[in-house]
């Protein structure tokens, strides 16, 4: 039986015809029709169109744009209410003709449609299991049966699980259902370490040097004194700080301090963070522990020299976090080479003793440092044992490594930000493209987030080409894509056990990669760059998913490398990665070097070399995936005996 497109002209005719049975009130017809009609409008439709997506999967999309444009328009909150309570009936009336029409073509309805190619080739049990749905009422589904408005929220984990647009399903089903709630897949794990970060980020105690401090002074010549190639105060073989080979840091204001002549210096910033610590420490009042010693006084490096303060300090470190961290130690390992007889900075700089108050003055500047040099060995070795560590970084996705297979995690990702392709936007289809390349790159090539904001593509790299000095994306002449990383740019690029990077890119993420560069690239180009990841930025309207702020690197005209594609990461990981709270790109490295040690035929080389790093760093990081082989391994052996006790 053939039956009739559905078209918006036909709708209206019907309500019509129902207001001359008299089934309808003229005055509610009439509002219901004003409604659609500006529904039609804000989404460029014609009365005589045929119903399209926009009243089944992408309705809350679409009526999230007559909303913003009626906002815009000045239009007060009850009334977008009205007016979403009148497209209401319209798009149940679609959902309703929607099934009568495939009992009459005996097709399956529009839902079971979508769920069937949502679930595709993964096993039904599976995706039960992780979304929390009843197998049963899974099955069920998929064979046909409507779900009942009971289930709503069954149908918005289904939702969520595939990271569809909330609602997107629920009105397919044609469900009638108030609650405007997020329902997860299962609610993400809190991670303990976050929520400590972000009170502690509330209480700031970093001296904060004007401009005109002898402080920042002082801080450019340490600086230069770590840089230069033969500094003219003695410096131990390993002390040598390097400046960013490509930079990916824009100067400002407010991070003064790892800047030396407008270049960035990566080192410094912890070097800093332990400085302007432990100086603003000395600036709080004693009710809050510190030494209350006025700010005036502090602007200068000499205080580090200065013995008498180390011990309260450690006490109140110990009291602010809870616990001793590795940060103390790396605290302490700042002094050391800082007061270090013969070698060490301020133990060769007596003249920074008159920065001091005037009641230090009379004090020997070379037995000051030697006495503290002594105070912080003495610490450091007392609170070695004490230390615990600050955070695990396995612990946000402690339950995607402990799968047995943790890029299965990662595949029903990259198969639900799939299907959340935008079409109605070309810089979101574009912005939709990259992220897509993004997570594959990050599961095959495995790279630090340097590596990857820094990767630049042009037309030129093919046929095996590529530039000597930068990180790139270049093509061979059988066409596989290869990604190239000089050893100079790489984080731990000395020692003989690292050498360039040159590996291949996975099949499975070429589509991806030339998508996005052919197709989508051009769209997020605002100046001529080579650089292979962008940030959209159109006419001062940032709109990349507002991951980016006016305050960003980023917000100019000109492109660079972004170390916000981490932010980027976090966001997508939240949202489509299961029971995720948000990851970022380092963390990829983490899952693939996991999945690589769990299978059957993985080792620690292996590991090693899709890393690039050094078989002992992963050893020592990884070593707790196998701890359980072992016994593994026994039940297997002694299996029949062992199951006798």
């Amino acid at each position: 039986m053939q039956v009739e497109t559905l078209t918006y002209a036909m709708l209206l005719d019907e309500q019509n015809r129902q207001v001359a049975r008299g089934e309808m009130n003229p005055q509610t017809a009439a509002n219901r029709a004003t409604a659609l009609r500006a529904f039609l409008r804000a989404n460029h439709i014609a009365e005589a169109d045929v119903v399209g997506s926009e009243m089944r999967t992408q309705y809350p999309r679409a009526v999230e744009c007559l909303v913003l444009e009626q906002q815009a328009q000045g239009r007060s909150g009850r009334s977008l209410s009205n007016t979403r309570a009148a497209l209401t009936p319209w798009k149940n009336a679609v959902i309703a003709l929607d099934e009568i029409r495939a009992i009459a073509n005996d097709a399956p309805t529009p839902f079971q449609v979508e769920v069937k190619n949502l679930i595709g080739n993964c096993p039904v049990k599976r995706v039960a299991r992780q979304t929390g749905v009843p197998p049963d009422m899974l099955r069920g589904w998929l064979k046909g049966r409507k779900p009942q408005s009971v289930n709503v929220a069954h149908v918005r984990r289904i939702e969520h699980f595939f990271g569809l647009q909330r609602d997107s399903l629920v009105s397919l089903a044609g469900i009638l259902n108030k609650s405007r709630g997020r329902t997860p897949i299962e609610d993400a794990a809190p991670i303990e370490y976050r929520s400590t970060l972000g009170e502690r980020t509330q209480d700031q105690f970093w001296l904060r040097p004007s401009e005109a401090s002898p402080l920042r002074r002082q801080w450019t010549e340490l600086m230069s004194y770590k840089t230069d190639f033969a500094p003219d105060l003695e410096r131990s073989e390993a002390g040598r700080w390097s400046f960013a080979p490509i930079p990916v840091v824009k100067p400002s204001p407010a991070n003064w301090w790892m800047f030396l002549d407008g270049v960035e210096v990566p080192s410094a910033k912890s070097g800093w963070a332990k400085v302007a610590g432990y100086l603003g420490w000395l600036s709080l009042p004693q009710e809050r522990g510190g030494a209350a010693i006025p700010v005036a006084e502090l602007q200068t490096l000499a205080w580090l020299a200065t013995p008498g303060y180390l011990k309260p300090f450690c006490e109140w470190v110990k009291k602010r976090g809870g616990k001793y961290t590795h940060g103390i130690l790396e605290f302490f390992g700042l002094m050391g080479w800082m007061l270090r007889p013969g070698d060490g900075y301020l133990f060769q700089r007596p003249e920074l003793l008159v920065t001091l108050p005037t009641r230090f003055h009379t004090k020997n500047w070379k037995d000051m440092c030697i006495e503290q040099y002594q105070a912080c060995l003495k610490f450091k070795k007392s609170l070695r044992s004490l230390v615990r560590k600050g955070r695990n970084p396995f612990e946000p996705m402690s339950h995607i490594i402990e799968l047995p297979d943790p890029l299965e995690a990662v595949a029903d990702m990259v198969q639900r930000m799939r299907r959340d392709r935008p079409i109605a936007s070309p810089t979101a289809e574009a912005i939709w493209s990259r992220d897509m390349f993004l997570i594959k790159l990050l599961t095959t090539n495995p790279l630090r987030l340097r590596n990857i904001a820094t990767l630049c593509y042009s037309p030129k790299y093919k046929d095996g080409r590529k530039p000597d000095d930068r990180p790139a994306l270049y093509q061979r002449t059988d066409g596989s894509w290869w990604i190239f990383v000089p050893k100079h740019l790489l984080k731990n690029r000395r020692g003989p056990a690292v050498h360039d990077y040159d590996a291949p890119v996975h099949a499975s993420a070429t589509l991806d990669l030339e998508r996005y560069l052919f197709r989508h690239r051009n769209t997020l180009v605002r100046t001529p760059t080579e650089l292979a990841f962008l940030v959209a930025d159109k006419g001062g309207n940032f709109s990349d998913d507002h991951w980016m702020t006016r305050d960003s690197p980023e917000a100019d005209a000109s492109h660079f490398p972004s170390l916000y594609l981490s932010r980027r990461v976090m966001a997508l990981t939240r949202k489509y990665l299961w029971r995720c709270d948000g990851i970022g790109t380092h963390a990829f490295r983490h899952i693939v070097a996991t999945a690589i040690l769990k299978s059957e035929d993985g080792d620690i080389k292996t590991a090693a070399l899709v890393l690039n790093d050094r078989e002992s760093t992963v050893e020592k990081h990884y070593a707790g995936i196998r701890s359980g082989d072992g016994a593994k391994r026994m039940g297997e052996i002694l299996g029949a005996a062992l199951s006798r006790m």
